[in-house]
């Protein structure tokens, strides 16, 4: 798949609608903002820097092809570069505005604006990753967006060959914002036990009101 090519189906079906929103919310930030952590949200970039910290524990990464998930300006593969990671990297986003705000960033990078949930193709990937994606709901439904939300995990394990790593946060708090997402992470391990694969790791050891999930397809290495 050339870097230019778009996947998206210009037909809007029902999940196409509740993310639109979403990807105009996003593009906002990148217009205030441009590229940085909080172009895409974050608060800044020691806490986004820790969730790919996080993430990246799903397995030793060397040598591996990895695609991101909502991608934004590529900061995931700007993430691999700085630890030296020998990574295969590919990325891709709903926004237009965010592919290109990360081939500007990365030129020469795989990044595509494509929907993984209506692309055609049977790419496979050895992991396959996701970053905050799933946080900002907006006015969507609670029981709409967790349709959007496993809709999209269940397509990500598809995707991959050894495992997948995303993160939610976690509604074991004491405020909520009414635009945010707020999944059980009990909910959540049993969701992917059932449907997905029986080895799944549920990380909360880190100082973020969230969790971050390991699903591997084959018992993982330690």
């Amino acid at each position: 798949m050339s870097r230019s090519q778009s996947d998206i189906n210009p037909a809007a079906g029902p999940l196409d609608r509740l993310t639109r929103s979403v990807v105009d919310y996003y593009e906002s930030k990148l217009a205030q903002f441009g590229p940085t952590a909080k172009g895409m949200d974050w608060n800044g970039e020691a806490s986004q820097a820790l969730r790919f910290s996080v993430l990246c524990g799903i397995c030793d990464l060397d040598g591996t092809s990895v695609h991101d998930v909502g991608a934004g300006a590529g900061h995931l593969l700007s993430y691999f570069k700085d630890k030296g990671l020998n990574v295969e990297y590919s990325g891709s986003d709903l926004s237009e505005s965010m592919v290109k705000a990360a081939l500007e960033g990365h030129p020469k990078a795989q990044i595509t604006r494509r929907d993984i949930l209506t692309a055609k193709g049977a790419e496979r990937y050895d992991v396959v990753m996701c970053s905050g994606l799933f946080h900002v709901k907006l006015q969507a439904a609670e029981k709409d967006w967790q349709v959007f939300v496993r809709s999209m995990i269940r397509k990500m394990y598809e995707m991959c060959r050894i495992g997948i790593a995303f993160n939610l946060m976690s509604d074991r708090i004491d405020y909520r914002e009414k635009a945010l997402y707020y999944s059980n992470p009990g909910e959540m391990l049993d969701f992917c036990r059932m449907e997905l694969s029986p080895h799944v790791l549920l990380r909360q050891d880190y100082p973020l009101h969230e969790y971050t999930t390991y699903v591997y397809r084959n018992p993982p290495e330690r």
